[in-house]
């Protein structure tokens, strides 16, 4: 770990070959997760962790960063659906097993939200690790995915949490996007939406999406929002 760290900070490539190859930590950890031995990729998380590397880190800039990369590689065809959803599982099992917050979390009752997925959608990790990192840090989060829009919606309706955050990975998705988010300002005026997922970062794929309270591209912009919307709801 050290050694690629330290390759990284003396090499003397083009600006243009590092955006080409990205993080070697990244690409090193694309390959662990791939890897027929599972314990590749733990190892060097735990090599992070031991480094003195926060749990936020890790998740933000190296799980989420690898689970891009991976879709990525699905999406040009030079991985296929097998070695992914293998990859994702074990990030999955990586995130259960992280070290639990140093100081005990106590929920604000303002700290309250529902992440969901838009019904369909088959890329769930980073809703999943928005949940994770949110939990600790002292919000009381349900996560709803792999639900029908019916079950979605039936959930939601019976929820009194005041922030709903909604992912979305893409055009493939919009349709169901539009109909979630129609449904819910019926059976939940009251309540912030906020939209995060892929896309957020296309606007050309947010034309005829219903206005939200909220677009988030990242963990950084959604904990700002969601911190936005407490302080309205204390004041």
């Amino acid at each position: 770990m050290k050694r690629i760290c330290r390759d990284k900070e003396i090499s003397e490539i083009s600006e243009e070959v590092q955006r080409a190859l990205g993080s070697p930590l990244t690409a090193a950890l694309v390959c662990a997760l791939c890897d027929v031995d599972d314990e590749s990729a733990e190892a060097i998380v735990n090599d992070l962790i031991a480094a003195g590397v926060s749990v936020e880190d890790i998740c933000v800039d190296h799980l989420a960063a690898a689970a891009r990369r991976l879709g990525e590689m699905w999406e040009a065809d030079t991985l296929p659906f097998t070695e992914v959803t293998m990859a994702s599982a074990r990030i999955q099992s990586i995130m259960r097993q992280l070290p639990p917050p140093r100081k005990r979390v106590t929920h604000h009752p303002s700290r309250g939200a529902v992440f969901c997925a838009v019904p369909g959608e088959e890329h769930t990790l980073g809703v999943m690790m928005a949940a994770d990192l949110f939990r600790r840090n002292g919000w009381d989060v349900s996560l709803l995915v792999g639900m029908s829009h019916e079950e979605l919606v039936d959930r939601l309706t019976r929820d009194d949490r005041g922030v709903i955050g909604v992912s979305c990975s893409g055009l493939h998705s919009r349709p169901a996007l539009i109909r979630l988010i129609e449904d819910l300002r019926r059976v939940r005026p009251a309540a912030h939406l906020v939209l995060a997922g892929q896309i957020v970062t296309k606007p050309s794929e947010l034309a005829g999406v219903p206005t939200v309270d909220g677009y988030v591209a990242s963990f950084q912009e959604a904990e700002a929002a969601l911190q936005r919307i407490e302080g309205r709801v204390t004041s």
